[in-house]
């Protein structure tokens, strides 16, 4: 049975996480003190502290956090699924959304910086790339190890970076980019198909 106290404590921490992730996203990293996000989350330094003796701890915390939210949209997006896989409208509509999302691409940035800086924060923030470049493929209908999944992966972050250096591309010329980026992959898909056809027809004629 879960007591008052322990529900309390969760509070706590979720609301120092939450501010955290809040910092994260709008400030990017230099903002992630632990000062600082105490005061946003409107806890005193010593609570924040008991929790997070660390910075190191309250950035693991944080990168959880992250794994846990693309782990949310991977089974928002199974959920959309049918026997065919993702339609071409919903793996559209998450690709741009995620180029979009400036903030979510400076937590992703931060997250990353700190990963090269703490080796501990590494395996976590991983993860979560991985999660991601599984979604992509979901969201493409390719392998996760197929090369089109990483150029798509690649192409969606670099593109979310862009948004950052250059706010004022607005979401239309975003849009068009994915777009045309997925007429490519439209075409790539049946060039290949071709290729696999007219492997099976010389097959065919080697056999007869």
């Amino acid at each position: 049975m879960t007591s008052m106290s322990d529900d309390n404590n969760k509070n706590v921490r979720s609301r120092i996480l939450d501010a955290a992730v809040e910092l994260l996203r709008k400030s990017g990293v230099k903002k992630l003190a632990q000062p600082q996000v105490a005061r946003e989350a409107g806890v005193p330094q010593g609570h924040l502290t008991y929790y997070f003796p660390r910075k190191i701890d309250l950035l693991l915390a944080v990168a959880e956090r992250f794994v846990e939210g693309v782990q949310k949209e991977m089974e928002e997006l199974r959920a959309t699924g049918t026997e065919g896989g993702v339609s071409r409208a919903v793996g559209v509509t998450i690709a741009r959304d995620s180029v979009l999302d400036r903030e979510r691409t400076r937590m992703l940035l931060g997250l990353v910086t700190e990963a090269d800086n703490e080796e501990v924060v590494n395996e976590p923030v991983a993860r979560g790339a991985k999660l991601m470049r599984t979604m992509v493929a979901r969201a493409i209908g390719r392998h996760p190890e197929d090369p089109d999944t990483w150029l798509t992966l690649a192409l969606f972050w670099g593109l979310g970076v862009q948004q950052l250096l250059f706010p004022e591309r607005s979401p239309a010329q975003v849009e068009a980019l994915v777009e045309r980026f997925e007429q490519w992959l439209e075409a790539n898909k049946l060039a290949e198909d071709g290729d696999l056809r007219r492997s099976g027809t010389v097959i065919k004629q080697q056999a007869g």
